[in-house]
């Protein structure tokens, strides 16, 4: 999984400033990544989907210095599903 979160942190960093829209979007597309690789790994869906968001979650709560933005931007990702 590191490879995924290395590489959600270096799209991240590649970014000027980004919306919370952008960030959401971001997140969507790197934890349905993380999720395909657990169950690729042979994780169930539900432990996939825990495992995915958590990885995802975790690099960008360290990039997103705001809790009320990473607020904002998760409960955005929540919204869209």
């Amino acid at each position: 999984m590191t490879h995924l979160q290395e590489a959600f942190l270096s799209e991240l960093k590649s970014k000027e400033k980004l919306t919370v829209v952008e960030y959401a979007n971001l997140y969507k597309k790197y934890s349905k990544l993380a999720i395909e690789e657990e169950e690729k790994n042979g994780a169930s869906r539900h432990q996939a989907k825990a495992m995915g968001n958590y990885y995802t979650v975790t690099v960008l709560s360290d990039f997103v210095a705001s809790e009320n933005k990473l607020a904002r931007i998760i409960a955005l990702h929540e919204s869209k599903k």
